[in-house]
């Protein structure tokens, strides 16, 4: 038995996340379905991490296991012969049968990307326009974030993981069109990096004082962060190993 780790860049506008759902189109369904018309067996992908409906990431990563050897530059260019186009493999490999995708994650990189001025047609499905960002502001706000927190007032009253995470950076990069806020930490709770971006903007948009952010770290209060930045804006970068 193989096992093999494939990094994955997707559009996710018109799926329903990662993760498997019985009645709708997910990224992990899809793959499942291209591994299977290539090989002609049904095979179980795991995934890093999910992310949610509409994310789009760059650099996702999956593994699964097969009884025969594929060499991995064929493995590449068969599933992107049989992948929608805006599913791509972008690189494959043969790893040890100990590695496992989610498991052996050490952290993750995500951007989410502002656009300085009304999306055109062909950009709205993958940035969002806020007016009148503070960037300084956005950058003096971030850094209450950076560091080891209970992240449980960015997330959801279900959420089963552990609320306490690390940021390790939240690195915000300003360009002529576009604010980039890249942020790398040991993982992310659902929601979490939208619902900081909401909170941030708010911020930087004068709309709620800095305080706010020490508020929710210190109680906990997800009332205080229910701005839930819009899906389209995030990216999943990287996931280290």
């Amino acid at each position: 038995m193989y096992r093999y780790k494939l990094t994955v860049s997707y559009d996710g506008s018109d799926y329903y996340g990662m993760q498997r759902l019985s009645n709708h189109d997910s990224i992990q369904k899809t793959l499942e379905k291209s591994i299977k018309r290539m090989t002609s067996k049904e095979v179980k992908v795991f995934v890093s991490g999910r992310t949610d409906k509409g994310v789009h990431a760059l650099g996702q990563v999956v593994h699964f296991d097969f009884e025969a050897l594929i060499e991995p530059n064929i493995l590449t260019d068969g599933l992107n012969k049989r992948l929608p186009e805006d599913i791509r493999i972008i690189k494959s490999e043969i790893v040890k049968n100990t590695f496992h995708a989610r498991h052996d994650a050490k952290s993750k990189e995500y951007d989410y990307v502002i656009s300085k001025k009304t999306s055109s047609a062909f950009t709205q499905r993958y940035e969002v326009y806020f007016p009148n960002i503070d960037v300084s502001k956005l950058k003096e706000a971030s850094k209450l974030l950076e560091g080891t927190h209970d992240f449980g007032g960015f997330t959801v009253t279900n959420e089963l993981k552990p609320t306490e995470k690390t940021i390790y950076s939240i690195k915000v990069k300003e360009t002529k069109t576009h604010i980039k806020i890249r942020f790398h930490g040991n993982s992310f709770l659902r929601y979490q990096v939208r619902r900081m971006v909401g909170l941030l903007v708010d911020v930087a948009t004068n709309k709620k004082d800095i305080s706010t952010i020490n508020k929710i770290l210190e109680t906990k209060d997800q009332s205080l962060a229910k701005n839930t930045a819009p899906a389209k804006g995030l990216y999943l970068v990287k996931v280290h190993y």
